[in-house]
């Protein structure tokens, strides 16, 4: 290390005066906006790798960004401390810390990145993918004594030194052992004494809940935006905590270049009243006071440092071939090596508890919309405390061609180059995107909820203007939507992905909860809907670990892969990944499938009352099961208990991994919608029936009517431990079956069809209206008993012991009276059925008319006095003949 390079480390060390504070701003890399109620849906047909290259980065919102700052900087002081107390030994997630010959070589390359003539402090900068996705570790510069420069040659006078690009790549020498005895024969020297094992403490860590409803979180320190309750596929983001901006877009500029900047910025310390007298004097002496004040942005990475002659060249790589890394440079290695270097030295000038004025993460957009760039023949020029300009070489101050930028441009406020700003201006950000308020916009506002994970909505209202209009912020209801057949395609196409159909449905959900007609027929207790996905599907596989029978040579173990044929392998694909499903469903397999289900939606739900506490307590479950879905929901529900034992009724306190696994859910089912539903047919293969569950203490019911036979009892299939049940129908969609029938064939046939009451009237009426009854508090005037009296003849010939059987089995299914629900879809004077068909199945999530249903139904009073008069069951008029 050379003496002027110790003089440099010793000024930044003792440097009194530190670089202003950085207004960082986190931004995320992802097609769900995840701070909007009303975000657009994802591209359908896009991997992810092509759509984060597109899309520009969103910032979190000013709530969101103080919570990820402090965390950030409280992480950063635990790593110090934990790399402390570590010392020298290598650290999970970072590079090994330099010591001995690499410190040296290390220090030594400070003068390297030194490019400003004026220099004060060496240009440097952070790398994005090495050391700036997490807080960095502060490498101290230590004490170097009077004869420590040339101890590496001396010895060897006639070998070169190693170049100091390339020194800290060499390994350290060996430490001295605790015992170095010269007497072979001492038994103490040969002993080995037995080592305690240490348990290495974990590296710190956080997760910060970001968003408006709290469904995500962003890992520290690997900065990836991540859903917490279901398990990603696709839907991983990077995240950017970004100190530099475009000025014309004030989008992040790459974490490299934004460290290369702040390096400068250290260097230059443009914050001065000194900088601003040194770029007056540039302006009077002219183009070459110009060149003076430029700062080259990278150094030159391409020459080597080699001063010494090339005599004796055989015998270095002879002798050192050993100590040096055969891997050959590369302009890309050594941009990220001057990074590293300069990551120190920025945070030196902060100190250790100063502000982290470091750019951090991936970026994976550019300015222009393209790959991120890092201008590697770029010269800045920084114009105040806040501003710089990115010149390229024939746009840099010279004297020969008469360039002078910086009076005839950027002093007169004319565009040149790249303007960048220091710190993140939010008024200026909010000027370029404005948000366009709608009435959609407004209701979705209105009707938001959240976790309560970091803070109780209740509280974030008065600080976070995301939250700030939500009138139902905390969950009351939850619904855990349980997906059919062909989750394991979306593995191969992102827009099979069931997790986009549910943000898709979630945000029509907060629609509805902020529309008008929607709110006066809310309960007045009622709180918030969250829906979450439970993706069963994703972590199950049907190829491994089938047999544990010992090797024999007559067994014959075959899979699936085994038996497909080569021919047309995107259509086999397609249909292994989603038409088996069902035969595996009717195989041995069954049971793995259903503790999948259970195990998932137990995880979810034990997530969840850990966020949310008192909401096991106070909270209700619902569930929504599409296709093969509804089939194992209704298993599961046959054999789950009536209520959930004390011993349970905590969930946060449950172990998951226990062994023998929970074998039901960990909580109580309030309503059941099966969409797209082949369970009546299932039914019908086991000759079972839908019953009531005996000793369910459905609220609102006739306590006199929970006996049998009209209830049964607990383990029997179709006896559901539910409150309520509904079956919506799509007419086109060829999976669906009816389930009135399988309560009471002949009583089911005496009901009118009944359909969804639409979300919008029609032209001549509104009979098929919501909203044409009185909302909840009138409705304790109807009578209890269907409306048509019944006539002589059916006096004298009816059965109406089965009848009363059956209509009060009903009602103990569903508070409405029947479960068979139809869905207005598709018509018109030129529908294709057979085409209208092919999409029908997969068509309930952004129905209006299916989602305000959800949404009623959940929230609506409870008991039979708080049903809609637009869901009860009607009879058939029946006409007598003489």
């Amino acid at each position: 290390m050379t003496s002027s390079t110790n003089q440099y480390i010793r000024q930044i060390l003792h440097h009194s005066e530190a670089p202003p504070p950085v207004k960082a701003r986190f931004f995320y890399t992802s097609p769900l906006a995840i701070d909007d109620p009303l975000s657009p849906l994802p591209p359908s047909a896009q991997t992810a790798q092509t759509t984060y290259a597109k899309l520009p980065p969103r910032p979190f919102s000013e709530f969101d960004n103080t919570a990820l700052d402090k965390a950030w900087h409280d992480l950063r002081r635990k790593l110090l401390r934990y790399n402390e107390e570590r010392g020298e030994k290598p650290k999970p997630h970072a590079d090994p810390e330099p010591t001995g010959r690499q410190e040296k070589g290390k220090k030594a390359e400070l003068s390297v990145l030194s490019t400003s003539p004026s220099a004060r402090r060496p240009a440097s900068a952070s790398d994005a993918s090495t050391r700036s996705n997490r807080p960095p570790v502060i490498h101290e510069a230590p004490a170097v004594p009077p004869d420590a420069e040339n101890h590496d040659t001396t010895g060897t006078p006639f070998i070169r030194a190693p170049s100091m690009r390339r020194a800290d790549r060499v390994p350290s020498r060996p430490q001295p052992q605790l015992l170095d005895s010269y007497q072979w024969d001492d038994p103490s020297a040969k002993a080995k004494k037995p080592k305690k094992p240490q348990a290495s403490p974990e590296t710190p860590s956080k997760k910060i809940a970001v968003g408006v409803s709290r469904l995500h979180h962003v890992a520290m320190p690997d900065l990836n935006l991540e859903p917490i309750y279901w398990r990603p596929v696709n839907d991983v983001s990077p995240v950017v905590r970004a100190t530099w901006f475009y000025k014309d877009t004030m989008l992040p500029v790459e974490p490299s270049v934004a460290n290369m900047l702040e390096a400068g910025y250290t260097e230059l310390q443009p914050w001065t009243e000194t900088w601003s007298d040194e770029l007056n004097s540039a302006i009077e002496v002219g183009a070459a006071g110009e060149a003076k004040v430029l700062h080259k942005l990278w150094p030159d990475l391409f020459k080597r440092l080699e001063s010494r002659p090339s005599t004796a060249r055989t015998e270095m790589g002879s002798v050192t071939s050993m100590n040096l890394d055969d891997e050959p440079a590369t302009a890309e290695k050594d941009r990220e090596h001057a990074v590293e270097i300069a990551c120190d030295i920025i945070d030196i000038a902060s100190g250790v508890d100063g502000v982290d004025n470091k750019a951090s993460g991936t970026s994976t957009y550019s300015s222009g919309g393209g790959l991120p760039r890092w201008y590697p023949t770029a010269g800045v020029v920084y114009a105040n405390a806040n501003d710089a300009y990115i010149l390229k070489p024939n746009l840099q101050p010279s004297a020969y061609y008469g360039r002078r930028p910086l009076a005839n441009y950027i002093r007169k406020g004319r565009k040149l180059g790249i303007a960048v700003v220091r710190g993140f201006d939010q008024a200026a950000y909010d000027r370029l995107y404005p948000t366009k308020k709608s009435s959609t916009a407004t209701k979705a506002e209105e009707g938001v909820s959240s976790s309560q994970s970091g803070a109780p909505p209740n509280r974030r209202q008065k600080s976070d203007p995301a939250l700030a209009h939500a009138e139902r912020p905390k969950v009351t209801e939850l619904i855990l939507v349980i997906h059919g057949i062909g989750q394991k395609l979306s593995e191969r196409m992102e827009s099979f992905h069931f997790t986009h159909a549910i943000n898709a449905f979630r945000r029509e959900v907060s629609v509805e909860l902020g529309t008008d007609g929607v709110k006066s027929r809310l309960r007045t207790n009622m709180g918030g809907i969250m829906v979450l996905p439970v993706n069963w599907r994703q972590s199950l596989s049907f190829e491994d670990g089938e047999r544990d029978i010992p090797d024999d040579p007559a067994l014959n173990d075959f899979g699936l892969k085994d038996i497909t044929p080569e021919t047309l392998p995107s259509v086999r694909n397609i249909v292994s990944d989603v038409m088996l499903d069902v035969p595996y469903y009717l195989s041995h397999h069954q049971p793995k499938m259903i503790a999948a289900v259970i195990g998932e939606a137990n995880r979810i739900y034990k997530l969840w009352c850990q966020n949310n506490p008192g909401f096991a307590q106070h909270g209700r479950v619902h569930i929504i099961a599409h296709s093969l879905g509804s089939v194992m929901a209704v298993d599961i529900l046959s054999k789950q208990p009536t209520s959930i034992p004390a011993e349970l009724s905590d969930p946060t306190t449950v172990d998951l991994n226990s062994s023998p696994p929970l074998e039901h859910f960990l909580f109580n089912t309030s309503g059941l919608f099966l969409c797209g539903s082949p369970a009546g047919f299932f039914l019908l293969l086991k000759r079972a029936s839908l019953m009531p569950r005996l000793g369910k203490q459905k609220p609102g019911a006739n306590l006199s009517s929970i006996r049998k036979p009209i209830c049964g009892s607990h383990g029997t299939y179709g006896c559901l431990a539910v409150d309520n049940i509904y079956n919506i129908i799509n007419p086109y969609d060829p999976v669906s079956y009816r389930l009135n029938a399988t309560v009471d064939a002949p009583y089911a046939s005496s009901l009118k069809s009944a359909w969804v009451p639409t979300a919008s009237p029609g032209w001549f009426s509104s009979s098929g209206s919501w909203f044409y009854s009185s909302p909840e508090g009138a409705s304790g005037n109807r009578p209890d008993q269907l409306p048509r009296l019944p006539s002589n003849v059916e006096l004298e010939t009816h059965n109406f012991s089965r009848e009363e059987i059956a209509e009060q089995r009903m009602l103990l299914l569903n508070d409405n009276g029947q479960i068979d629900y139809f869905l207005k879809y598709g018509g018109g004077p030129l529908e294709i059925q057979y085409l209208t068909m092919l999409g029908a199945h997969s068509s309930y999530w952004l129905l209006k008319d299916f989602v305000r249903m959800i949404v009623l139904e959940c929230g609506r009073g409870l008991g039979r006095d708080g049903t809609i008069q637009g869901m009860r069951a009607t009879k058939k008029k029946t006409q007598l003949t003489t």
